[in-house]
C-alpha cells in the first residue's frame, strides 16, 4: 500500500509517497496547480506503482486551493482524503519536537498521519452540504457588509439631520429608505413640501403611513440643527449609501431563495422543525457539519464546533477550563445563535438555561450549555431524519453532553 501526502499551496504542491513501513519509495516533488502539473502528479504516482486501488492520497483543506486536485483525483477513480489542519498540527507536535516546517515535512507529515490513522474519504454526498456552506458564509459577508453601510448611512446622517432618527421605528426600513433616497437632509425636505412626502411615503409603506409622517418630518426639518456644511455632498453621499444597501438586500434575498431550495434537498431541512431555527440559520448549520454520520457522538461534535471544555490535569487534580475555541468558529457561532432562539421557545431548552442562571451561570455560559444540549438534538435530527419533538430527545446524545463540565 502507497500512501501519499500534499501540502497543499497556491500555485505548487509538494507530494510525498511513504510505504507501509513509512519508508519514502521516492523523493518528494513539487508539481503545480494546473492541468500539467496535474497529469505529471499521476504520472509520478504511477511510475512507482501507486494506482488508485492500492494508494490513499490525503491533503489538508488548506484555503481553497485543494478542491481542484480533489476534483480531478475523483474523476481519475481516486478517493482521496481531506484533513483538518487542526489534525495534521497536533500530530506534528507528537511527531517532531523540532520546529522546522518545510512543504517537503508536511507532506511527509500527512502521508505519515494516513499511515498510521484510519480516515474516511472525501464523499460527494457532501457537495449538497458544501454548497450551502459557501452560500451560507458568502450571505454572513453581505450581512457584515450590510451593517457596516448602514453604520456609515447613520454617521452621515447624524450630522446632517439627527432628528431623523427619532421619525421612523425603522430607519431602514422601505419607508425610510425611500424618503432618504430623495431628500436626506433638512434643506431638501423642506423643497419637498408636504404633499410630495406624503405621496412618496404613502407609496413606500403601501398606505400604511402618510401625511402624518410627513407633517413630523418637515417639523423636524424647520428646527434642525444638522450641520449645513458640505450637506449636499453628504446628501449625495447617503443616496449612493440607500442603494447600496438596496443592491445587498437583493442579493441576500437571492441567496436565501437559493439556500432554501439547497436546503430542502439535505438531512438539514429537519433542523427547521426546532423552535427558533430558520431555514438561513438550518442551512449554515447543515453547511458547517456535512454528513451527520462523520460524527460518531454528539461530544465529538461539539469538540469539532470548539464549544468542549480545556482540561488541566496534575495528579489527582482535575480542572475544567474555558471553552476551547479550537474548532469551526461558523458552526460555533451558528449554534449558539439557534440556542439562543431555541431557549425562549421550548420548554425544556427554557428550563435547562433559567436553572444554570439560578446556579449562577454567566449569559453566556448558560447559553453555551443550551447550544451543547442542542448539537446533540441537530445530529439525532439530521440522521434520524426526523422532525422535531418536544419532550423527545436523544437520551445518549445529551447524556454525553451533560457529563462536561464548561466554562465560558
Amino acid at each position: 500500500m502507497h500512501y501519499v501526502g500534499v501540502d497543499i499551496a497556491k500555485r505548487t504542491h509538494c507530494a510525498a509517497v511513504l510505504d507501509d513501513g513509512g519508508s519514502l519509495v521516492a523523493e518528494p516533488f513539487i508539481f503545480n496547480n494546473d492541468s500539467q502539473g496535474f497529469a505529471f502528479f499521476l504520472m509520478k504516482l504511477g511510475s512507482i506503482g501507486a494506482h488508485c486501488d492500492e494508494c490513499t492520497i490525503a491533503m489538508e483543506s488548506t484555503g481553497h486551493y485543494w478542491f481542484a486536485l480533489l476534483d480531478f483525483l475523483i474523476a481519475h477513480g481516486f478517493e482521496p482524503i481531506v484533513l483538518n489542519p487542526i489534525q495534521t498540527d497536533a500530530y506534528r507536535k507528537v511527531d517532531n519536537v523540532r520546529s522546522a516546517k518545510t512543504d517537503v515535512i508536511d507532506a511527509v507529515l500527512i502521508a505519515d498521519l494516513v499511515r498510521v490513522k484510519r480516515f474516511a474519504p472525501w464523499s460527494r454526498g457532501d457537495e449538497l452540504c458544501d454548497a450551502l456552506k459557501q452560500l451560507t458564509r458568502y450571505r454572513f459577508t453581505l450581512v457584515t457588509q450590510s451593517t457596516r453601510v448602514k453604520n456609515k448611512t447613520t454617521a452621515v446622517l447624524d450630522r446632517v439631520f439627527p432628528e431623523y432618527a427619532a421619525i421612523f421605528t425603522h430607519p431602514y426600513g422601505p419607508t425610510s429608505k425611500a424618503v432618504l433616497q430623495r431628500c436626506p437632509t433638512p434643506q431638501q425636505v423642506m423643497r419637498f413640501g408636504v404633499h410630495r412626502l406624503t405621496r412618496i411615503i404613502e407609496t413606500a409603506s403601501n398606505g400604511r403611513c402618510g401625511r402624518n409622517y410627513a407633517d413630523t418630518l418637515i417639523a423636524a426639518a424647520r428646527t434642525s440643527v444638522g450641520a449645513a456644511h458640505s450637506s449636499d455632498a453628504l446628501a449625495l453621499q447617503i443616496k449612493l449609501m440607500i442603494e447600496q444597501l438596496e443592491f445587498l438586500e437583493r442579493q441576500m434575498k437571492d441567496l436565501d431563495e437559493e439556500i432554501a431550495v439547497i436546503l430542502d434537498e439535505t438531512p438539514g431541512k429537519w433542523l427547521t422543525t426546532i423552535p427558533g431555527v430558520g431555514p438561513t440559520l438550518a442551512a449554515q448549520i447543515t453547511g458547517e457539519i456535512g454528513d451527520p454520520w462523520r460524527f460518531s457522538s454528539a461530544r465529538k461534535l461539539v469538540a469539532y464546533a470548539g464549544m468542549d471544555a480545556t482540561v488541566s490535569q496534575s495528579g489527582e487534580s482535575e480542572m475544567a477550563g474555558h471553552m476551547s475555541k479550537r474548532g469551526s468558529a461558523q458552526l460555533r457561532y451558528a449554534l449558539v445563535r439557534a440556542a439562543d432562539g431555541v431557549r425562549r421557545l421550548d420548554p425544556y431548552f427554557k428550563e435547562y438555561y433559567e436553572r444554570k442562571l439560578r446556579e449562577g451561570a454567566h449569559y453566556f455560559c448558560a447559553i453555551s450549555g443550551v447550544a451543547r444540549k442542542l448539537a446533540g438534538v441537530v445530529l439525532a435530527l439530521m440522521r434520524e431524519e426526523r422532525a422535531y419533538e418536544r419532550g423527545r430527545r436523544s437520551t445518549r446524545t445529551n447524556n454525553e453532553c451533560d457529563s462536561e463540565v464548561l466554562a465560558h
